[in-house]
């Protein structure tokens, strides 16, 4: 049996973020904490993301499975509204596999849990520096971590990998210019 991953993050007006952020950022902060001692772990090398089951056990990408609904009306109703990013890959998390494509220092600059938060439009400004700082790659830094998402995502496609590495800061200062905030989730839809 194989599962599709997906991630989606997508600038939303920030009364969005209020009503999905009242039923997923409960959930996201209760994987971050529960899941802080791994990223630790992953952080000391102890954990290898280019495992399947170390990016399933470390990322949960089924933690917000349960409100799928929810997720598809708010992406439905928004994704004409500008462009955002949206990443796929069979067997596999598109969120896992860029963070070991950039490192645990770097993904760390995201907040939420693995790429699922519902930040408003001000968390959106205040994250968004060490975003760009982290998510913004030289020709050689990009280079490298397409080679280390490859190595995590066998089976991505490579417009979903160019998604992945160069989508999110683009998105991210499109909320940000737009006083939008930004819902990030991952999926794996059966």
């Amino acid at each position: 049996m194989s599962v599709t991953g997906w991630w989606v993050v997508m600038p939303v007006p920030g009364a969005v973020v209020v009503d999905v952020g009242a039923v997923v950022g409960p959930l996201v902060a209760a994987q971050a904490r529960e899941g802080g001692a791994g990223f630790e772990r992953w952080r000391r090398g102890e954990l290898d993301l280019r495992e399947a089951e170390a990016q399933y056990g470390l990322a949960a990408p089924d933690l917000l499975d349960d409100h799928l609904d929810l997720l598809y009306e708010v992406w439905g109703a928004h994704e004409k509204s500008g462009p955002f990013l949206a990443a796929a890959c069979r067997k596999g998390c598109p969120a896992a596999g860029l963070a070991h494509a950039v490192g645990a220092e770097r993904f760390g600059a995201l907040p939420g849990w693995f790429g699922n938060f519902a930040l408003g439009p001000e968390r959106v400004r205040e994250a968004f520096p060490a975003v760009e700082a982290a998510f913004s790659l030289g020709t050689g830094e990009r280079a490298a971590a397409e080679r280390r998402l490859y190595e995590a995502l066998e089976e991505v496609r490579p417009e979903d990998a160019d998604a992945l590495l160069d989508g999110l800061v683009p998105v991210w200062r499109r909320a940000r210019d737009a006083g939008w905030g930004l819902l990030g989730a991952q999926a794996t839809p059966s």
